[in-house]
């Protein structure tokens, strides 16, 4: 033994000279450099606690990181930790600690010699030590590189001392202090002295007492063997050993440490501070929005970086652009309107999803689904209203919704509003072809309302505001079903799979997966796609053309105060002020005199209902010039069985209460929930810019169809009046 000393006293001496090294076979090269370059702190490569903040700062959820097990930990400095928790730790774990200098040589050779023998007590190591060994479990990016920073080897102590060293000379004794509480374990895969405080006993930090400091104190020799949860006897015990050690060392007196020392463990656990992610109590009002959050970063090429700091460094703010208040209209709205689990107003279990989205800048400011997020049965975690790459579903069917498009092309290529069409129900439509000019099969449909007697005449404003399919499948034709698929794919509308409207689609059935402009069935919505898209799509003509990219997070700022990239909206205009102007002032009337009737909000606004055949989809498109909105409602379990929300099925609550009008249209549920959304936003009542004359007012506003000319006076003639047409 006494050669071993010498020998070691001499690797000693060597030590304090010797530069910092890479931690070969314990770390990677790269954790060995941010060792050498930690901040005087410590604690800039030390996982820690992310938040996850609205648009206002306020906090959604936190995020922990960490593999293969999140580390539960929240740095604290030196002041916000009690002095008889500074005064507990230095007792028991390094009395010396504010007299010895870079290495306590007495506690070192002892920790050294108790490797060598292959002692598991390892009582002489400084904080220092321990500190740089904590550090090095939390930063290993695999459980091997876990295990070899806590390997028993003098090898790994070797380099650990001198990275100590290194540490010591960079760190104030009292920053060295609260980094080293920072990173200590306290067992159930708690790291740091504020977590610890928060679980075993409600608290924070700054505010143990004796009793408390004195167990957390004794926890860290040997977290596992003294978890007051499983051993709480050893616990007891262990913690009055770190309360005579106080009293020997004159931080308590010996009649404060007896008496102390009588007290029961004293836990209040409090779980609930430790939950990471959108299953939080925090995020409960915004758990699906902050699950898109999470899943744009983890799935956008963009976000690469950033998600792996995410998940590994922590320590990250992530400002989104949600609205506190708009979210809290948007949950009231969807869960009134269908409340998930409510057998007297959602008898069909029907999912109601609504997004909002404020035109010119992309920003999400609400996501809601009416049901409670999470995994165990009775919670769902499909996001139904975003694409499927980002945790949502299959898509929805759009319904009328879809005839946005149609109209904004023929607005476009310069077509009045007062332009009519003379068609009948039902009908087949002929001489489609897709963007190949390859012919298409003709196309059959009818209205809503049903068959009609003989030819109808529509114009493009009343046939707009009362959604008459036949008018609109001639329109497509006369436009062009590929320019109507360009019109949408140009205001952001891609497959619920993310996968473009002018491609095939992989993840299809074949026969069922052509581009989308071989559907003439299109402009009726019958291509699945996320509601977020179609928010976004009536968001670019709420503000007058301009598209903007849907966009949920606003900056991101990583543990050393460095801004890092976020993805932009990408606003530019698709359409002219003229056209967009053109189709607002179409839109508005949905609402004013067709099918969206009774929908005001009470000040300027625009719709479109949208219903799916044979009642799989509702759907409804709501804006003002401030925020758009769009909501879909369907059976979450069989949407495309025939009768999905037909009969009981169809039931929700209305404004005024039970409704069940049998059979689910767009101006049912899903307007309803963005009336109810709208009018408790309280939004201020900004007008739409009116469109100019020329050449949308050249035969008129279109409010009333052309009356038919007048038949020659025959002796047995008779008159023939135009036709009316159903609410639907």
């Amino acid at each position: 033994m006494l050669i071993v000393f010498t020998a070691l006293t001499g690797v000693l001496a060597g030590m304090m000279f010797m530069p910092v090294v890479g931690l070969a076979g314990i770390v990677t090269r790269n954790a060995a450099k941010a060792f050498d370059n930690m901040p005087v702190a410590g604690l800039g490569v030390v996982p820690s606690r992310s938040e996850i903040l609205d648009s206002s700062g306020h906090l959604i959820a936190y995020y922990y990181p960490g593999y293969p097990n999140p580390i539960y930990r929240v740095p604290v400095s030196y002041q916000q930790i009690s002095p008889v928790m500074r005064n507990s730790i230095v007792a028991i774990e390094d009395s010396r600690f504010w007299q010895h200098g870079a290495i306590d040589p007495r506690g070192t050779l002892r920790a050294l010699v108790s490797t060598l023998s292959g002692s598991r007590v390892q009582g002489g190591s400084t904080l220092a030590q321990q500190y740089v060994k904590n550090a090095c479990i939390v930063t290993a990016t695999s459980a091997t590189q876990q295990a070899a920073c806590d390997a028993f080897s003098i090898t790994r102590k070797l380099r650990e001392l001198r990275i100590a060293a290194n540490v010591e000379h960079q760190m104030t004794r009292k920053q060295l202090l609260a980094a080293y509480l920072n990173v200590a374990y306290f067992d159930n895969q708690i790291r740091g002295i504020q977590v610890a405080a928060q679980f075993y006993f409600s608290t924070t930090a700054a505010k143990l007492t004796l009793p408390q400091a004195a167990l957390l104190a004794g926890l860290v020799e040997n977290p596992a063997a003294y978890d007051p949860l499983v051993f709480p006897k050893a616990a007891l015990a262990r913690r009055n050993v770190v309360l005579a050690r106080m009293a020997q060392l004159g931080y308590i007196s010996q009649a404060t440490a007896v008496k102390t020392g009588n007290e029961p463990l004293g836990l209040h656990i409090s779980p609930v501070p430790l939950q990471t992610g959108c299953t939080s109590p925090s995020a409960a009002k915004s758990a699906f929005f902050c699950d898109y959050v999470l899943a744009v970063m983890s799935t956008d090429p963009a976000y690469k970086q950033a998600y792996y700091d995410l998940t590994h460094t922590g320590g990250m703010k992530i400002y989104t652009t949600l609205s506190a208040t708009d979210q809290s209209a948007a949950n009231q709205a969807v869960n009134y309107v269908a409340p998930a689990n409510s057998s007297y107003y959602n008898p069909g279990g029907n999912v109601d999803t609504e997004v909002l989205i404020q035109p010119g800048t992309g920003d999400i400011r609400a996501l809601a689904v009416d049901r409670p997020y999470g995994y165990t049965a009775g919670y769902d975690s499909i996001d139904y209203a975003v694409n499927a790459p980002y945790h949502g579903g299959a898509g929805v069917q759009t319904g009328s919704s879809s005839k946005l498009f149609t109209l904004v092309t023929a607005l476009e290529q310069g077509t009045p509003f007062g332009f009519n069409l003379k068609v009948q129900s039902p009908t087949t439509v002929t001489g489609y072809t897709n963007c190949q000019g390859q012919p298409l099969q003709p196309f059959s449909l009818a209205n809503a309302e049903g068959p009609s007697k003989g030819l109808q005449d529509w114009t493009l404003y009343n046939g707009t505001a009362q959604s008459i399919n036949v008018f609109y499948a001639h329109l497509e034709l006369k436009v062009g079903l590929c320019n109507v698929v360009r019109t949408a794919a140009a205001f952001g509308v891609t497959r619920a799979d993310g996968l473009s409207l002018l491609k095939t689609d992989p993840h299809l059935p074949k026969g069922n997966n052509l581009s989308a402009d071989n559907y003439p069935s299109f402009t009726l919505g019958s291509v699945y796609v996320a509601p977020m898209s179609m928010a976004a799509a009536y968001a670019t003509v709420a503000a007058r053309g301009i598209y903007c990219k849907p966009i949920a997070i606003r900056a991101i700022v990583d543990i050393s105060g460095k801004h890092l990239p976020v993805q932009s909206a990408d606003c530019h205009r698709v359409v002219s002020q003229a056209v967009a102007d053109a189709a607002n002032f179409v839109l508005q009337g949905v609402i004013t005199s067709g099918t969206g009737t009774g929908r005001s909000i009470g000040i300027p606004a625009a719709g479109k209902t949208g219903t799916a055949n044979g009642g799989y989809y509702a759907d409804w498109a709501g804006y003002t010039p401030l925020l758009a909105g769009y909501v879909s409602v369907f059976n979450p379990y069989f949407p495309t069985t025939k009768g999905a929300m037909i009969g009981n099925n169809a039931c929700y609550r209305d404004l005024s209460g039970l409704t069940c009008p049998g059979f689910m249209y767009g101006a049912n549920a899903p307007a309803a929930t963005w009336q109810y959304t709208f009018l408790h936003l309280h939004l201020p009542a900004v007008p739409f810019v009116n469109p100019p004359y020329n050449p949308f007012f050249t035969l008129g506003n279109g409010f009333n169809s052309p009356q038919p000319k007048p038949k020659p006076k025959h002796k047995h003639g008779g008159g023939n009046g135009g036709g009316g047409n159903g609410h639907r």
